[in-house]
């Protein structure tokens, strides 16, 4: 593959990657090189096995089983070695919710692994311990510096049996915005790189092998239904990395803001079952902790929380987005609507457990 040569010359890029011939160089006899031009050969494909050989050994497969009824279920994900303490990253779906964990290394060594944090909701990150030793931690890259078109690998275990699998792509887009678990993110990384069920909580690496990405969610299908391809997003690694720094400082869960409340936010789905609501935007308490913050300031089941300090709630801006911003203990005002009544109370936010 050749890229585009604008970028390229007068630079070097990934250590090899541009390979630069002097004017006197030996050429086929058919090519004519104008005077004071240089050839330019990129030897990609080299440089996207050498980010996999590079990235691939600190890429681990996680596997879980959660107690059901009549048995139990296994499931398999993707980890990041962060450190040589044994600290491993991945998605907090893969690990939340389970009864045992095991993260299984390059070199097929099995550790027990027990989560010490997470940021789910508002990040899907969680973050693991195994025991320390033999460890391969990924290189971070700076995925702030991430262009478009610019090449990436995912790697992964997609389907819970290709183990290690590389995917190549490259950025489609940044800072692309979806709602997901109710919260919305705003600084996604869109790659066409495959991903599949396993590949969560993986890495998406740059052409030097460089962590600049976690998988983690893939668009199948649109709104209207038709099939949709080639639509990964990524949380970028600045945002990971940071999270994942916190849950380590705290020694568990990163801190963060709580009504003590179950809430839905008002989607379109949602109005459509609440024929009778004449609010069209805000967040329904479903139910409140006794003794919790959003009972203490008085909110009840059936309220519609419509504003939390300056920030409506909206689709584009569900309720926990809302709160985000605060820090346990803050207090905020809050608009209710209950039953057609506009109602001002304050909360204190709990820390979310």
């Amino acid at each position: 593959m050749v890229a585009g040569l604008s970028a390229l010359v007068g630079g070097v890029v990934a250590g090899g990657l541009v390979l630069f011939f002097s004017d006197d160089a030996v050429q086929d006899e058919s090519t004519e090189i104008p005077a004071g031009q240089q050839s330019l050969s990129v030897e990609q494909t080299s440089a996207i096995a050498d980010a996999a050989a590079r990235a691939r050994p600190s890429v681990v497969r996680i596997e879980s089983t959660r107690l059901v009824a009549g048995g139990s279920e296994q499931d398999v994900g993707s980890g990041v070695v962060l450190d040589a303490e044994g600290h491993v990253i991945t998605n907090a779906h893969v690990v939340l919710g389970t009864d045992t964990l095991k993260v299984i290394l390059q070199d097929g060594t099995e550790r027990p692994a027990v989560v010490i944090g997470h940021d789910y909701p508002f990040t899907d990150v969680a973050v693991l311990q195994i025991g320390p030793g033999k460890l391969t931690p990924i290189e971070p890259g700076n995925s702030q510096a991430l262009r478009l078109g610019e090449s990436v690998l995912a790697i992964g275990n997609p389907l819970a049996e290709f183990d290690g699998s590389v995917s190549i792509g490259v950025i489609s887009g940044l800072d692309r915005v979806r709602v997901f678990d109710g919260v919305r993110q705003s600084d996604l990384i869109q790659t066409d790189a495959a991903v599949n069920p396993g590949n969560s909580g993986g890495a998406l690496v740059n052409i030097q092998g460089q962590f600049v990405g976690m998988p983690t969610a893939v668009v199948r299908q649109t709104r209207a239904g038709s099939t949709a391809e080639g639509l990964a997003f990524a949380l970028p690694a600045s945002r990971v990395l940071l999270i994942a720094q916190g849950i380590i400082r705290a020694g568990g869960t990163y801190p963060r803001p709580s009504l003590d409340a179950e809430h839905v936010d008002l989607t379109p789905e949602v109005l459509a079952r609440l024929s009778r609501s004449t609010v069209r935007e805000g967040a329904l308490i479903a139910a409140v902790t006794p003794g919790g913050a959003a009972a203490t300031a008085g909110i009840i089941p059936g309220d519609i929380v419509t504003r939390i300090g300056d920030s409506a709630i909206t689709t584009a801006s569900p309720l926990l987005n809302a709160i985000m911003p605060y820090q346990p203990g803050d207090s905020a005002k809050v608009v209710l609507n209950r039953n057609g009544r506009i109602i001002e109370t304050e909360v204190r936010f709990a820390q979310r457990s």
